[in-house]
C-alpha cells in the first residue's frame, strides 16, 4: 500500500469552470440529505449490478460527518457472506473495501469531521484508488492497492446510501450528497475537475451510470431520489432521512 499526496494545485483547479462543470451556468446543487446515524438510509439496490461481478467501476460523492464515532458507510452493499463493496471513513482512517471472498482494504487519513468532503474510489481489474478532497482545500489526499480481480456479491442483499447491507448497518451520522456510479475508471484529471474547486459539478459529460443529486431534481420533497444517471434506478428515502439545504460550497 502507498500513500502519495499530490497538490492539484492552483493551476489544474483554476482551469475548470467555477459554475459547475460541463453544465455551465444552468447546473445548480441545491439539497443534500440528512442521515441520523440510526437507521436511515438511501435504497438504490437497483443499480448494484454496476458493481456486481464488476471489473471496472468508479464512485464519487460528497459527506459532512458530524462524527465518525459510529463508523457509518457513505455507499455500501452485497455484503452477505462478506462479498461486496463499502466506503466506510472512521475517526481512524477511510476505508474502501471490495471482499470477494476475502478482506481486502484500502485505507488513508479521514479528514476531520464538520467539513465537507469529496471522495472518488476507482476500481480495475484489481486495481483500487481513493482520493478525499476537503471543500476549499487544494491537495487531495490519495492511496492505491491492489484488490481482487473482479467483485463478488450475494444475490438478496442491498446497495445503499448512508449505511452498509451488513450486520448492524453502519449507519452514517451526517450529510451526502451527489453521489455517483460508473462502469468505467475515473482518471485522476476527472476527479480534479469533479471536485471543481471544493463545488459540486454538472456530471453529464461524464456519462454516470447512476446519478442521485439528493434532493435537486425532486424539488427536496417526497421519497424517491430520481436518478439522473443512465441507469434509471431511482432512490428511495427509508426510515426517515431528511431533505437539507446545506450543502458543498
Amino acid at each position: 500500500m502507498t500513500f502519495i499526496l499530490p497538490s492539484f494545485g492552483a493551476s489544474a483547479i483554476s482551469a475548470v469552470p467555477g459554475g459547475g462543470g460541463g453544465g455551465g451556468s444552468s447546473f445548480s446543487n441545491t439539497y443534500s440529505v440528512d442521515f441520523d446515524g440510526s437507521n436511515d438510509y438511501v435504497d438504490i439496490t437497483a443499480a448494484r449490478g454496476v458493481i456486481d461481478s464488476a471489473t471496472t467501476f468508479s464512485i464519487s460523492l460528497w459527506y459532512y460527518a458530524n462524527s465518525y464515532a459510529g463508523g457509518g458507510a457513505l455507499l455500501g452493499g452485497g455484503l452477505t457472506g462478506l462479498n461486496g463493496v463499502w466506503v466506510l471513513p472512521t475517526s481512524t482512517n477511510f476505508n474502501f473495501v471490495v471482499r470477494a471472498g476475502s478482506t481486502n482494504l484500502l485505507t488513508g487519513t479521514s479528514p476531520a469531521a464538520n467539513q465537507w468532503v469529496h471522495v472518488a474510489c476507482t476500481y480495475n481489474a484489481g486495481n483500487g484508488a481513493l482520493y478525499l478532497t476537503p471543500a476549499g482545500g487544494s491537495t487531495a489526499i490519495t492511496t492505491t492497492t491492489s484488490f481482487p480481480t473482479s467483485v463478488s456479491e450475494n444475490a438478496g442483499t442491498n446497495l445503499s446510501i448512508g449505511r452498509v447491507d451488513l450486520d448492524s448497518g453502519y449507519y452514517f451520522d451526517g450529510l451526502i450528497d451527489e453521489v455517483a456510479i460508473w462502469d468505467s475508471e475515473l482518471s485522476s484529471s476527472d476527479v480534479t475537475a469533479i471536485y471543481n474547486s471544493g463545488v459540486p459539478a454538472d456530471l453529464t459529460s461524464y456519462s454516470p451510470v447512476g446519478w442521485w443529486r439528493m434532493g435537486d431534481n425532486d424539488g427536496g420533497t417526497g421519497t424517491t431520489i430520481t436518478d439522473q444517471g443512465s441507469g434509471g434506478n431511482d432512490g428511495t428515502l427509508t426510515n426517515g432521512p431528511t431533505f437539507s439545504t446545506t450543502i458543498p460550497s
